[in-house]
């Protein structure tokens, strides 16, 4: 039984990529708390998209 789908380097870069999704929201002043992020960054990645700069245009793009 797998209790964590990701490998230690995805998690470390998913982390990174979380750090500079919310910041980047932040200064762009959009009105997105930083759970709602975390969970849309993790529900793409869950369902296989790993290419960071497609999972921050998902994100910045919705809540633009």
């Amino acid at each position: 039984m797998t209790l964590c789908p990701y490998s230690s380097d995805e998690l470390k870069d998913l982390h990174r990529l979380l750090k500079s999704i919310i910041e980047e929201a932040h200064e762009r002043s959009l009105n997105i708390p930083d759970d709602d992020i975390i969970e849309m960054v993790f529900d793409l990645a869950d369902h296989g998209e790993r290419d960071p700069e497609k999972l921050r245009a998902a994100v910045l793009d919705k809540a633009a």
